[in-house]
């Protein structure tokens, strides 16, 4: 993200400051060179990302609105037919005979305006080929089969594919992910955030933001009254860059991960009118000193150097959450994927996040380059099946080139089956045990459904194995990774402690809940071996690394109790409700902690505040009814029942237990602790 979108507004910016220097003189002939170079740069930049031609939406009007230039209005535009034929076919639509058909048409309009000696558009159109040329190099690269080669395109047709980024459907603006409102104020939040000097938001006003945005609207009404034409281009592209991509980018309201950095150009031309802004206001202050003459300078110089200043406080705010140094997170996963996995294996992984760190570990610094990584979501494509097959390490298939290309989604009679899903039944077929494969941990279940009887859970990744069986575990395998070969450097500590020094953003966060989810599984089986100090010691390192798992927390206080300390399995689950003191499963677990304890009347209150917050919990029905005739407080236990038969009158169980202890109570069975109650 930040390699692309940190270059794409770098090139935006200096495309916008080249407008500008055209602008101050246009209608000289060494000025129309530089829009020519405009040209050139916004197809050069296609290359890190289309995004950047947003550039010139701005720049289109602004060379408008310029009356006398060394080119017409019309030939500008037609100049500008070729982008727009370019920019509609990479993202409106797919249909490559409508795309030659304009370009046929646009080809020939071009020869008759150069005969007719208007060859601006024509030199325009040449320049953006020129541009559009630096991907001839892909060819090139490709050409020598890297070990990455993403899209393969060494031919036109595949090198057009990687241009139109053809692995992105064309968006349907009509079709909302989402409500239109909640988009703008996901954008919103974005938007102030980016400004923020310090302190937190309060309801949707971001008070910390005020003053950096208070200065950008101003500079955008000052530039408007005292430069329309300037403002026609900033504000163009401002609006293109933030409402457009909103309307057009269309997210949704569960994205993987945060989408700030779609916006980053909008938060960028803003910034430009900060700076208008901060500009204006000291022009303002200086006119103010002079009308009541006094000595502008000292004010100035103090105004200005506040203005300096606040993005410091910005830099303050944000820094944390942004510094990555010390953030080993990346490779270390990527080292503790390959780690455990037998020689020449292969691992099926699923999208980014579990395949790029594995890449880079593999390609840079050549670290277990002997398994064979395979991108599940790169698998329904037939140029990356050609890729498995031909490039070293190897992935078993036997399909022709032919066969490649004409597979297709099956239908069976459990459903759908991708590409992917005939290369994965293919792969394991041809396999035929000669090679381990794996599975890794990230890959959503009901992908590898159909071989859960035949995997066998080993930390970060299950194996396939010969034998059939539920929830296979190869005990001693998870605790060689992760007690010994597991690397947890910037997420633990050397006392197994979550490490706060650093700041792992939430797609981190989310990938290393895999790490919980591994020592989670090891406690259970050290807890089943009887094993308690290790189990628990496994459950604390789950409940450090993710804080929110649920599994661990429900747990934990129980193996405190198996372990001895009984004061902590209490604690724990206290402090558990005392942060959340609606939450009733903690409570119905700390029922059971001072039940195995001895500590029955206390079982009963948590018991009894459970039902009172959930009248329809008949699991905590029965624990208390339990619990009050094992105490012999049989009123207490009738109490009970009567209540819950009077909201649920068609429970026959419940009635029937009522009645059981009616007769108890009419036979003059002692009720000891009954009548206390």
């Amino acid at each position: 993200e930040a390699e692309v979108y940190a270059m794409s507004n770098a090139l935006m910016g200096f495309m916008t400051w080249l407008a500008l220097k055209w602008g101050e003189n246009p209608k000289s002939k060494r000025s129309t060179y530089l829009v020519f170079l405009l040209f050139y740069l916004l197809a050069m930049s296609v290359g890190f990302h289309l995004g950047t031609i947003l550039a010139f939406s701005g720049i289109f009007f602004y060379v408008l609105m310029t009356r006398e230039k060394g080119f017409t209005d019309l030939e500008f535009i037609l100049g500008c037919v070729g982008v727009a034929i370019f920019v509609a076919d990479a993202t409106i639509y797919r249909n490559g005979q409508l795309t030659v058909f304009f370009l046929v048409v646009y080809a020939v309009t071009l020869v008759w305006l150069w005969a007719k000696q208007r060859r601006f558009p024509a030199v325009a159109t040449a320049l953006f080929m020129l541009g559009l040329s630096v991907h001839f190099y892909l060819m090139i690269r490709s050409g020598h089969n890297p070990s990455i080669d993403e899209g393969d395109p060494e031919t036109w047709r595949n090198l057009y594919w990687v241009l139109r980024r053809e692995q992105y459907p064309p968006m349907d603006v009509t079709a909302r992910k989402a409500g239109i409102l909640f988009q703008f104020s996901h954008f919103n939040s974005y938007f102030q955030s980016q400004y923020q000097l310090a302190g937190a938001y309060v309801s949707k006003l971001n008070v910390g933001a005020l003053i950096p945005i208070a200065l950008g609207i101003w500079g955008m009404v000052d530039q408007y009254t005292k430069d329309r034409r300037t403002w026609v281009m900033l504000f163009v592209t401002t609006m293109v860059v933030s409402v457009g991509l909103i309307v057009f980018l269309n997210f949704s309201s569960s994205e993987v991960r945060e989408r700030d950095y779609f916006y980053s150009p909008a938060f960028y031309y803003f910034a430009v009118y900060i700076g208008i802004g901060a500009a204006s206001l000291l022009n303002e202050l200086k006119g103010l000193f002079k009308r009541r003459g006094g000595n502008p300078a000292p004010a100035l110089y103090g105004f200005a150097a506040v203005l300096v200043v606040l993005p410091f406080f910005t830099l303050n705010t944000h820094y944390f959450t942004h510094d990555r140094s010390n953030n080993y997170t990346c490779p270390a996963y990527a080292r503790n994927m390959l780690v455990g996995l037998d020689q020449n294996a292969i691992i099926f992984t699923f999208g980014d996040n579990d395949t790029f760190p594995l890449w880079y570990i593999q390609e840079v610094e050549k670290y277990r380059t002997d398994i064979k990584v395979v991108n599940l979501s790169l698998l329904n494509t037939p140029w990356y099946i050609k890729q498995c097959r031909d490039n070293e390490p190897r992935v078993p298939i036997t399909w022709t080139d032919d066969q490649i290309d004409r597979l297709t989604p099956i239908h069976t009679n459990e459903g759908w089956l991708l590409i992917r899903d005939v290369a994965v039944r293919h792969i394991l077929r041809a396999n035929n045990w000669q090679q381990p494969i794996y599975f890794a941990v990230t890959i959503p279940s009901d992908t590898f459904a159909p071989y859960r009887n035949l995997l066998e859970f080993q930390g970060l990744a299950y194996e396939v194995v010969r034998r059939e069986g539920q929830n296979m575990v190869d005990y001693d395998k998870v605790v060689e990774n992760i007690l010994h070969n597991y690397d947890y450097t910037s997420i633990l500590d050397e006392n197994w402690k979550r490490d706060r020094s650093l700041y792992l953003p939430p797609h981190t966060e989310h990938l290393i809940q895999n790490y919980a989810a591994a020592f989670f599984q090891l406690g259970v089986m050290q807890h089943r071996d009887s094993l308690y100090a290790e189990a628990v010691k496994s459950l604390e390192a789950a409940h450090e690394i993710a804080p929110n798992m649920s599994p661990p927390i429900q747990l934990l206080g129980w193996y405190y109790l198996d372990s001895g300390d009984t004061t902590r399995a209490i604690q724990f689950y206290l402090e558990r409700i005392e942060s959340q003191p609606n939450n009733l499963d903690m409570r119905f677990r700390l029922a059971g902690i001072f039940e195995r304890t001895g500590q029955n009347v206390e079982s009963l209150e948590q018991l009894e505040y459970i039902l009172r917050a959930d009248p329809n919990d008949r699991g905590a029905l029965m624990a208390a009814v339990s619990m009050a005739l094992r105490t012999q407080m049989i009123v207490k236990a009738r109490q009970l029942l009567a209540e819950w038969l009077r909201l649920h009158p068609d429970d026959t169980s419940a009635k029937q237990t009522l009645e059981d202890i009616d007769r108890q109570l009419q036979s003059g069975t002692p009720a000891t602790g009954g009548q206390n109650n």
